[in-house]
Formats: structure tokens, C-alpha cells, sequence
């Protein structure tokens, strides 16, 4: 492990979104009732959103985490910046947005685990990087792009200097990540961390093996992670945990890859296994609910 006597600053954008969690009696079908069995009463809403999963993540592990996001000027808006904070992260990066509404999700389990997710962005695509997400941007270590608007997106992009390294979160959206911004990004990201269903579209990028110097990790839910580097290829298993509810864990994962990145680490288990651990911290404290919890 290399270390560094400054600790490292880390900006994520993305959208914002309070997600509103709820299980159902079965599938949801066209034209039939589903019953909400189960609607706990700290997921709705819960802190949401790739930025802040991933933030919540970096700040566990110790590491300055600004997510680079918009809400809205309203109740919604506030509880999200009173959650992000009670996660250790910084509220620096938020735009507040008059007039919008704070994005939200409502995201629906069935009884065979399957999810249906409801985004509303609420705050207009258009808004691009407020003079304070400039300075955030142009103050961190690392930028760490998740899914976004695309403007936003790309002008935190160009504004990268050489000596800032770049993260890349997948998403498979090509609504907000059309195929040449995912070039543009594949092309500058020292990491791409994405999951084996995002295989395809990582390769689409030009990203389907490493380039010298950049990390590619794959993840597979229960069957852990592969990192890839232009190197050698790692596998590293992960502990199976059960949970009814694993929303966030992918994006909690790369929290503590990042995290241990940005603290100097080298070693390739060393990095998959932090991502493993936070995204397990995460899944347990569900796991430990969700027994007996009633609507």
C-alpha cells in the first residue's frame, strides 16, 4: 500500500433522490391490485441515489466525500441534505433548485425479489454545475461520475485537470449516458466499476479489457468481483448475505473501493474486499430489520 499524508477529497455527481421502499403481496401486472405488505418506516423515504450511496461509503472509510447534486427548495430538499449529512458526507455540492422538486424513487419488491423502480429527476435536466459544485469539483482529489444529467455530466468532465483522477460508476441509461459521452468517460476513468448485466455496455464504450494504468471491476452480486488491470485479473469471492432489500449495495461497493483507492491502496483483493465490506455494513443493518418489521 502506498499512503498519503493528505487525506484525499472525493466529488460524486448524480442525481439526488429520496427512495420510498415498499414490498408487495406479488408482481405487480397491468390491470391487476398489488397489496404493499410491508412499507418500513425508515425507507420512506431513505437517502437514495448513487452519489449518496457511494459518499455514505467514502465517509465510513474516512474519506472527505461531496456529493455533486440538485435538489429541490422543499421539505423533500431539506430532509435529503439532513440525511446526507447524518452519513458523514458534505452538503457542499448540493444545488438547491427553486421551484423543483427534490427527485425521488419509489421502488417496489415482490415476493420472488424482483424490483420495479419509478425515478422522478424532478429538477430539470438543464441545470449544469452551480459556481459552489465548481468549486467542489475543482477542490477534490477524484470525481466520480454515476448517472446524472447529461449536461452536468459532461461539464464535469471537461472541466477534469490531468492531475484529478476519474471513477466512473455504471449505469446502463443511454437517456443520460449516450454512447459518446460513455466513450468520452471509459476513455479518461483511471476506474470503471460495473456489474456483469453492464458487461455489454462497457465494452460498447471501448472499455471491454483495460488500458495501461486504468482498473476495470466487475461485480456479481453473491459470486463477488473481478478486477481487472492491464496487468493481470483477480477474483475475489464475497460472503453471501441474504436480504430482501439490497438496493445501494452495488454503489455502497464502490464507496469502499474508492475509499480505499484514495487512501493510497495498491494491493487488488485489498481493494475489491473494502468494496465487499461496504456494501455488507449496508445489507446487514437491513438484514437485521427486515424480521418481524410491520408496515
Amino acid at each position: 500500500m502506498t499512503g498519503s499524508s493528505t487525506p484525499a477529497r472525493v466529488a460524486v455527481i448524480g442525481y439526488a433522490s429520496l427512495d420510498h421502499m415498499a414490498f408487495l403481496d406479488r408482481a405487480a401486472r397491468p390491470g391487476q391490485t398489488a397489496t404493499m405488505i410491508g412499507r418500513r418506516a425508515e425507507s420512506w423515504p431513505r437517502l437514495g441515489g448513487s452519489p449518496a450511496y457511494v459518499a455514505a461509503g467514502l465517509a465510513r472509510a474516512g474519506v472527505s466525500a461531496a456529493p455533486i447534486t440538485w435538489i429541490g427548495d422543499d421539505a423533500g430538499g431539506r430532509a435529503y441534505g439532513d440525511k446526507l449529512a447524518a452519513e458523514g458526507a458534505s452538503r457542499a455540492g448540493l444545488a438547491v433548485v427553486e421551484g423543483a422538486a427534490t427527485p425521488m424513487a419509489i421502488l417496489t419488491y415482490d415476493p420472488d425479489g424482483g424490483c420495479i423502480c419509478l425515478f422522478d429527476p424532478g429538477v430539470p435536466d438543464a441545470e449544469g454545475l452551480s459556481p459552489g459544485q465548481a468549486a467542489v469539483l475543482a477542490g477534490a482529489d477524484w470525481l466520480c461520475i454515476t448517472i446524472g444529467p447529461e449536461g452536468a455530466t459532461r461539464a464535469a468532465l471537461a472541466a477534469l485537470r490531468p492531475d484529478q483522477r476519474l471513477m466512473w460508476v455504471v449505469k446502463y441509461d443511454p437517456r443520460a449516458i449516450p454512447p459518446d459521452l460513455a466513450h468520452a468517460i471509459a476513455a479518461r476513468a483511471d476506474v470503471i466499476c460495473h456489474s456483469a448485466a453492464e458487461a455489454d455496455f462497457v465494452a460498447g464504450a471501448g472499455a471491454a479489457s483495460p488500458r495501461k494504468g486504468q482498473t476495470i471491476i466487475r461485480t456479481a452480486a453473491a459470486a463477488g468481483a473481478t478486477i481487472m488491470t492491464a496487468t493481470g485479473t483477480h477474483q475475489v469471492v464475497a460472503e453471501p448475505l441474504s436480504v430482501t432489500d439490497p438496493t445501494g449495495a452495488g454503489d455502497s461497493f464502490a464507496g469502499g473501493v474508492l475509499a480505499a483507492l484514495a487512501k493510497g491502496e495498491t494491493d487488488p483483493e485489498t481493494i475489491v474486499k473494502a468494496g465487499h465490506a461496504a456494501a455488507r455494513q449496508v445489507l446487514a443493518t437491513r438484514q437485521a430489520r427486515q424480521t418481524g418489521e410491520k408496515t
